[in-house]
């Protein structure tokens, strides 16, 4: 028997207050930030998102790009959305 399991996803509504109920006054909160937009922007999973390295974000055509590890060793990289650029930077 194969069970279905859906995720739960944000609507756009819910994903601003999220990003904008964090504090970012401090380095843990623009840290969090920073996160929590990867996951919502690039849909990436918590261990991919965690699991990444400075040199996984770099510039590409005047963009900012990041590169995610998957599960089995599976690399993916994608140009970033434009708000989680900007997490990103700050």
């Amino acid at each position: 028997m194969v069970h279905s399991v859906k995720t739960a996803v944000l609507d756009p509504a819910e994903a601003r207050r999220l990003l904008d109920g964090i504090d970012v006054s401090s380095h843990a909160g623009l840290r969090d930030r920073a996160l929590i937009s990867l996951m919502i922007y690039s849909f990436a999973r918590i261990g991919a998102a965690v699991g990444m390295k400075v040199e996984d974000v770099f510039a590409r055509n005047r963009r900012l790009w990041v590169r995610l590890h998957g599960r089995g060793g599976q690399e993916h990289a994608m140009p970033c959305h434009h708000n989680l650029e900007a997490a990103i930077v700050a």
